[in-house]
């Protein structure tokens, strides 16, 4: 594998360049020949165009060397109002990563550790164990217990920077700027955040420490052995959840599993103001004695207490089911609705925020949620976020990011209680909104 991450600016903007001359071309043969169609076969022609530039972006992505697969997950996840065609072609990188060779493993490790894989650890294998956000995972030994090696791709925080670059720059051709600058710009401050090693070994200590659910296990770090390209943390065993499912699970067992992570979100967003924000399902190991293992800490979120007192606010009122118009108030409040006419923010409401705001307080409703009868709720969740993020305007723009993205953490965690066609109480979270309020 080439892992060479083109870092010249005019080497970029050659590239930008070339494919904005490609994708135009493209563009402008299409309309060119919808003059002459049908409705039918001009809807066709505009899904054919579509897919071309998309691969145009891909291409350029790919020449640059960069980090466009992860970024292309979080696409998928938060531009879907994108044509169809863009998100299937990203979605088709998913898993072309190819491994790094052993001599740059060994490398990296010695740049970072200074010293040799096989004088630093009692055993190191240089095939790969797992994918990592950025890297990959080894396994090794030291000081005789099992450990896992994440090693970083090289030229991270460049490759990130080039991949952003390229993406603005097409995606606001077929969408308006102001629905997506903010937007590719979360995705660029989370991977940025990603990439520091020592901040994600923090936070796994910091979990570890303060994460009061019984049953959760947190990896320990071994801060010696850690870098901001190179973490070294415990092995635990266990299996993910598509193994887990294998096994043929009693409901009591599934149920106790979907417990404790609805409990491990609800504990950390309240008590801790923090929470871990990739419900991956590979992120959680299920071990031994009903424990359950969460890894993979480079994506945390901090909750700003402000926002968080009137998150609790406004839910236990929907959960009450209080007056409209006084929830319409509390949202004016913060800046996600524009102050004007009561008949005009009662529609904005209705027509944008209220949707998600039903799917949010529904579990809530009972004291026991049915994920097994409820199966397509995640997804109704998605698309409610989706047309949110189709009809937000200049008012949603910030604040919208970090009510979205809660909302969308806990979507997923609610498709891994699909999974698992589980039963959860809710009663506990509704007792930390009502201690927080």
């Amino acid at each position: 594998m080439n892992n060479i991450i083109v870092s010249s600016k005019f080497q970029k903007f050659k590239v930008i360049g070339k494919a904005g001359i490609k994708s135009g071309y493209i563009k402008g043969k299409s309309t060119v020949k919808k003059a002459f169609l049908s409705k039918e076969k001009e809807n066709d022609e505009t899904s054919n165009s579509n897919q071309e530039i998309a691969k145009v972006i891909v291409e350029a992505l790919g020449e640059l060397k960069g980090v466009s697969v992860k970024i292309a997950q979080l696409l998928a996840l938060n531009l879907n109002f994108l044509p169809k065609e863009y998100i299937d072609e990203l979605e088709k990188s998913f898993n072309k990563v190819p491994p790094l060779n052993k001599a740059l493993i060994i490398k990296v490790i010695k740049k970072e550790l200074k010293d040799y894989p096989n004088m630093i650890f009692d055993t190191f294998d240089l095939d790969v164990f797992a994918s990592a956000s950025l890297g990959q995972v080894h396994l090794a030994k030291l000081h005789r217990e099992k450990v896992v090696v994440k090693v970083q791709y090289p030229n991270m925080k460049q490759s990130i920077l080039n991949d952003i670059d390229i993406l603005k720059y097409f995606l606001q051709k077929v969408a308006k700027s102001k629905e997506i600058n903010h937007l590719l710009d979360e995705i660029k401050d989370r991977l940025l955040e990603e990439i520091d090693y020592e901040r994600e070994a923090y936070y796994y200590e910091y979990f570890r420490k303060n994460l009061k659910i019984d049953n959760i296990i947190i990896p320990k770090v071994y801060k010696n052995f850690t870098t901001k390209r190179v973490l070294t943390s415990q092995k635990i065993d266990g299996v993910i959840l598509k193994e887990f499912l294998k096994s043929n699970p009693s409901q009591s067992t599934r149920d106790r599993y979907a417990q404790m992570l609805f409990n491990s979100f609800f504990y950390s967003l309240y008590n801790l103001g923090v929470i871990h924000a990739d419900p991956n399902p590979g992120n959680y190991l299920f071990c031994k004695d009903e424990k359950l293992a969460i890894i993979d800490f480079g994506c945390v979120k901090k909750i700003d207490n402000e926002f968080l007192n009137f998150y609790s606010k406004l839910h236990l009122a929907l959960i009450k089911r209080e007056d409209e118009d006084e929830i319409i108030n509390m949202y004016e409040e913060i800046g996600m609705i524009d102050k004007t006419n009561i008949k005009d923010m009662r529609k904005f409401y209705i027509n944008t925020l209220k949707p998600l705001d039903s799917l949010y307080i529904e579990p809530f409703e009972v004291d026991i949620f049915d994920f097994a009868t409820h199966k397509d709720f995640s997804k109704r969740g998605f698309e409610a976020i989706l047309q949110i993020q189709k009809k937000q305007i200049n008012s949603l723009d910030k604040l919208n990011q970090e009510f979205i993205f809660l909302d969308r953490t806990l979507l997923g965690l609610y498709a891994i209680f699909e999974k698992l066609q589980a039963k959860v109480d809710t009663s506990y979270a509704k007792k930390l909104m009502q201690k927080n309020r």
